[in-house]
């Protein structure tokens, strides 16, 4: 039971540690993971959810797909998730005509080239409201002229610590097989003994 627990501990931190990763490694190249904020996309992206967006070529958005673009009306950067609900091509331009899914309206303004980000490809319920409440990823400390989420030196650190001890594991499976056949042979003997005199 125990071995079994520290297998299921050990692939929890490996899945975190993935996925942290993925996250940080995939947005130097343009990928999104933003919380959402709204209802303005329900019931698709609920409020307290996390939306990816992947990096899109315009001509590649169809109607109907949910889309990331820049409110450029905000001195703050904003990001908005909403569906594209007309394509329009003026003096050789792409815009898309965008609207939440509850809201009553179009968005008043086209997206263009200048303020599109990518087309949002999944979502996560719930992920957003776990993000925002660790408060982890704001963490930051300077290494190196460098600034480093907290949240990531956390996990590298405990992914560390797991490799380190798998490895010598097999160091000390490969540098001396025979004991470990040994334990086997004598924890079975326990067994039996313990089975005889119960």
């Amino acid at each position: 039971m125990k071995k079994l627990m520290k297998w299921i501990g050990s692939l929890i931190v490996g899945i975190i540690i993935s996925v942290f990763l993925f996250v940080v490694i995939s947005s130097q190249f343009g990928w999104y993971f933003d919380g959402v904020p709204t209802k303005s996309m329900e019931p698709a992206f609920k409020a307290g959810g996390m939306v990816i967006t992947r990096p899109a070529e315009m001509e590649e958005i169809r109607v109907g797909d949910p889309i990331l673009f820049r409110d450029l009306n905000i001195e703050e950067e904003a990001l908005i998730c909403h569906r594209v609900i007309d394509i329009k091509e003026i003096d050789g331009e792409i815009f898309f005509q965008t609207k939440g899914d509850a809201n009553e309206y179009p968005d008043s303004d086209l997206v263009s080239s200048q303020n599109f980000v990518g087309k949002t490809i999944f979502y996560i319920p719930q992920i957003g409201n776990i993000a925002y409440r660790i408060q982890l990823h704001k963490a930051l400390i300077t290494v190196m002229g460098k600034e480093i989420s907290v949240a990531f030196l956390i996990i590298l650190a405990i992914g560390l610590i797991l490799i380190g001890t798998e490895l010598r594991n097999i160091w000390g499976w490969i540098s001396n097989p025979y004991l470990k056949r040994r334990e086997e042979i004598l924890k079975k003997r326990r067994e039996r003994m313990k089975r005889k005199f119960s």
